[in-house]
């Protein structure tokens, strides 16, 4: 376990990083924290493939209420053919629910332009590429305080509610919360994991 010092942030004994247990960002998220002595809750539904030493399996009434807000989430993102994902992304709602600050490793979209896969964005705003893209808008329509980590051009950047938009971060954020969302991509890069180090670096460890 890393040495902490003192420094004014949440105490990490308090302190619970929920995830998703995927492979990608949702491990780097879960095995940074479990490094720092903070508590993790892989959410799972119902799947033989969630592999994590920290799941925990939601309720159908969580898993009910995700898929609402997923729908809700949907008419901002306006895709197509995600019910064969809906275990994945409805599980998604109770790192959100959980959580009352959102960190994510992924891409941001432009509205109008095409992502990574060659499909267009149909959103008026600005998005997050792919099933991350569910939970911080999730995150966005229940107003958290919710950060990005764009790989595209390796930086991180914040939702603004007066903007409607992200706006690029000055420095590295910090952890907050005892209660935080540790999300993302599973194309994980070097720039996202250094990401993530970071992130706790900057909360936790005295430079």
């Amino acid at each position: 376990m890393i040495d902490i010092f003192s420094k004014s942030v949440p105490n990490v004994g308090d302190t619970t990083c929920h995830t998703g247990g995927a492979p990608g960002s949702d491990t780097v998220f879960e095995e940074t924290s479990i490094e720092y002595g903070i508590r993790v809750c892989a959410y799972s539904y119902k799947t033989e493939y969630h592999k994590s030493p920290n799941k925990v399996e939601i309720s159908d009434e969580d898993y009910n209420e995700g898929v609402q807000e997923i729908n809700k989430a949907n008419k901002s993102l306006g895709r197509y053919g995600i019910s064969k994902y809906m275990n994945l992304l409805a599980r998604n709602w109770v790192q959100v629910k959980k959580s009352k600050q959102i960190f994510a490793i992924g891409t941001i979209v432009e509205p109008g332009s095409k992502n990574a896969k060659g499909y267009y964005s149909k959103s008026r705003y600005q998005t997050v590429d792919g099933g991350t893209g569910y939970a911080v808008q999730m995150g966005i329509n229940n107003n958290k305080d919710v950060y990005v980590f764009n790989q595209a051009n390796n930086r991180w950047y914040r939702w603004s509610y007066n903007t409607m938009s992200f706006v690029k971060c000055e420095k590295i954020p910090t952890i907050d919360v005892n209660d935080f969302a540790g999300i993302g991509t599973r194309e994980i890069s070097e720039n996202g994991v250094r990401a993530i180090k970071e992130l706790f670096e900057n909360t936790f460890i005295t430079k």
